[in-house]
């Protein structure tokens, strides 16, 4: 069942096009993620299709009840607290203020609790917890209807989404499948740009060759020798200029051949980072922080106890737990050389966090950059280009730049300061997935300890080596192998709910098809039994690793 069209919409501001979609739908059952760069207009869209903005060209018509839940526009606060972890509702009175994660989830509940056919979401996870995060995941996969969400975990859109829209230069282009899918689909595409512009090169080259072996050859031809006769002379000659003639013919027709070759571009290569270990001021100690029994507590409030354990030179330590046990606390202590934690004399931390103090308004990315660095501006410019600040954009005062910019442009001062452990709390708010994935792999490259807090799991899965986990009041270090075993449960449990899911949806069907009289919803409803039937039988074949 149709329950949105869009026909040839398209929105401006100013002279600047944001959005340009031909065609558009969503059907009964999709669950579809919208990615892209931030600024691109993402969220301009949504509210297009929700009618909040009116576009200045084309349609848009919705067939269902439709609930949106719109970006919350507030700083960080506290999301998701434990006392409401197994409810979306949130029990508050008139006189009580939200938190972040409050806010959101009434806008779920609300969401969840009306009669629409289709939810709409703008980042419905940014202030949530990492369970916040899995709770909101199994409503939307379970949920009677379609779903329509921009988000910025990878994880998220990996595991509810049936296909992708993604928002580049203006126009939108459709994807088949997950998160993983698409970026297959683009690497696939991106394959295909490089033998397509490998094989123009190469013929380019031949054909310019091919006229230049012609155009040599046409000059070496020789006038006739002072010896010969009048008529052989002219006889010479005679030839000698046919040759020449159908020489200069045939490298005329390759230019033209040259000219006509359809041009291909060469396709963007980022550049490698490599940090240079002479400006990197290394710890030779074993050890470079170690924990002794340490407690914190707010108030009379007791957030965890009895960490003990140290953390080796190199290590990427991911420190999770719910939203207001005391993981941006224990940076703070770490910061601050709270008693019961000692630091190696090498050590020098560069601490990241959310107030962005470490930043000069009046100054450009690249000096506030430059001004605690050790590296080249070269090395710099390449770091800064791979967080997507391309060429002159580096000379942009810090004052003109966007939420998201001036986040990247924090973090790149903290990596490219001359520190060697770094104190990283919540690092990928604020930033586009492109952008969260170029953060993961310049992390990946730095040669020194990184402490982060984050609820991205994708992003803690893919940069840490250790796990600092702080839940019941206990804050324990622990080998990164924890996740894999804590997946591995939920991935069993997950599988179990949805076969269940399935299993409901598929007799629903069966139902209708035994009732229903027209043709175009009846092969809607055929197609996605045939969908369910296929994800019914790969869900089958998992184990309780999620593994065929």
């Amino acid at each position: 069942m149709l329950l949105l069209e869009v026909n040839t919409i398209e929105k401006s501001y100013g002279e600047r096009l944001i959005i340009k979609a031909d065609q558009l739908k969503v059907y009964q059952g999709e669950r579809i993620g919208i990615v892209g760069k931030n600024g691109e207009g993402k969220s301009t869209l949504l509210k297009l299709l929700v009618n909040e903005l009116e576009p200045d060209k084309g349609t848009v018509h919705l067939y269902c009840p439709v609930a949106y839940i719109p970006q919350l526009e507030m700083p960080v606060a506290n999301a998701l607290s434990s006392k409401y972890k197994n409810d979306w509702e949130v029990p508050v009175s008139q006189n009580d203020s939200l938190s972040g994660g409050e806010e959101t989830r009434k806008k779920i509940a609300a969401a969840l609790s009306s009669d629409a056919k289709l939810i709409i979401a703008d980042e419905p996870t940014s202030h949530l917890d990492t369970q916040g995060v899995e709770k909101f995941e199994k409503e939307m996969m379970h949920f009677d209807g379609s779903v329509l969400i921009i988000s910025h975990d990878r994880e998220l859109l990996n595991r509810i989404c049936t296909s992708i829209w993604e928002v580049d230069g203006g126009k939108i282009h459709c994807f088949e499948g997950n998160y993983t899918d698409y970026v297959e689909q683009k690497q696939k595409l991106k394959d295909r740009q490089w033998f397509e512009y490998e094989s123009y090169t190469k013929e380019k080259k031949r054909l310019e060759q091919a006229a230049h072996e012609k155009s040599q050859k046409s000059k070496s031809l020789k006038k006739a020798p002072s010896r010969m006769g009048n008529s052989e002379a002219r006889l010479h000659k005679r030839k000698t200029g046919q040759k020449k003639a159908k020489l200069d013919k045939n490298a005329k027709a390759i230019q033209s051949r040259i000219y006509h070759l359809e041009q291909k571009e060469k396709p963007k290569e980022e550049e490698s980072i490599i940090f240079d270990m002479n400006h990197f001021k290394q710890i030779h100690s074993k050890v470079a922080i170690t924990f002794q029994q340490l407690s914190a507590a707010v108030g009379s409030r007791m957030l965890f106890s009895e960490l003990n354990g140290s953390i080796k030179p190199g290590s990427k330590v991911a420190v999770i737990g719910k939203n207001g046990t005391g993981k941006s606390t224990l940076l703070n202590m770490i910061a601050s050389g709270h008693e019961g934690i000692t630091i190696a004399k090498p050590v020098a931390i560069g601490y990241f966090h959310q107030q962005l103090e470490n930043l000069s308004d009046n100054k450009t990315i690249l000096e506030n950059v430059k001004e605690t660095s050790q590296y080249s501006e070269a090395f710099i410019r390449t770091v800064l280009s791979r967080l997507h600040f391309k060429r002159e954009e580096v000379h942009i005062k810090v004052a003109m730049l966007s939420g998201g910019e001036r986040v990247k442009t924090a973090l790149a001062k903290i990596f490219l300061g001359n520190y060697n452990v770094l104190l990283l709390d919540e690092p990928t708010n604020f930033l586009d997935l492109h952008t969260k994935e170029a953060l993961q792999m310049v992390l990946k490259e730095y040669p020194g300890t990184i402490i982060f807090v984050s609820h991205d799991r994708y992003f803690v899965r893919e940069l840490a080596s250790h796990i600092l986990v702080i839940e019941n009041n206990k804050a324990v270090l622990k080998d990164v192998d924890y996740l894999d075993k804590k997946k591995k449960s939920a991935a069993t449990q997950e599988r179990e709910v949805s076969l269940i899911a399935i299993e409901m949806e598929l007799t629903e069907i069966i139902s209708k098809l035994s009732t229903i009289s027209n043709d175009d919803e009846k092969q809607m409803l055929e197609a996605r039994f045939r969908d369910l039937i296929n994800t019914k039988k790969q869900l089958s074949e998992l184990d309780s690793n999620g593994n065929k």
